[in-house]
């Protein structure tokens, strides 16, 4: 099961799919809570991303195809089955050092993800967890994201 990490005893650990409860007076639990961000990818991910970050009063930050964000960004190249895609995200999107998690529907190679994972990166954000709905385990893609954690509702060949 999926759990944000960071939340000091007396808390409750949460999933993705849970609001936090945090235990009265518990600053550390709150601090952290508030750095960290959901972040969407384009464009399914635009549907759970947001979604799950209201309900756990977080904020999202969105990755989309390169040449969609104004401002200046930063991009990364990836390749897929059929060609190559780019993704990029706004420069001044997170703080150094702010936990994020990786939210989209689907992970099949796990290209997009490995990308969106790298651009955080770059920005010195922790990337603590990726997740998705629907992973297709004979793709292999969760094995392109490691170290980092991955969460996915639902498994098919």
């Amino acid at each position: 099961m999926a759990h944000v990490t960071g939340l000091s005893a007396g808390s409750q650990p949460c999933t993705p799919w849970h609001r936090p409860t945090l235990a009265p007076g518990d600053s550390h639990a709150a601090k952290s809570l508030l750095s960290l961000a959901l972040t969407g990818l384009d464009s399914r991910g635009f549907l759970f991303g947001p979604s799950l970050a209201q309900e756990l009063g977080l904020g999202c930050v969105l990755i989309r195809k390169r040449g969609k964000l104004p401002g200046p960004t930063v991009w990364a190249s990836y390749a897929l089955e059929y060609g190559k895609a780019e993704l990029e995200i706004q420069k001044d999107a997170l703080e150094p050092g702010q936990r994020v998690v990786v939210v989209d529907d689907l992970l099949a190679t796990g290209g997009t993800m490995h990308a969106a994972c790298e651009l955080l990166g770059r920005l010195q954000a922790e990337v603590l967890e990726c997740v998705s709905l629907v992973e297709l385990t004979s793709l292999k893609g969760r094995e392109k994201l490691a170290p980092v954690p991955f969460f996915s509702l639902l498994q098919y060949e």
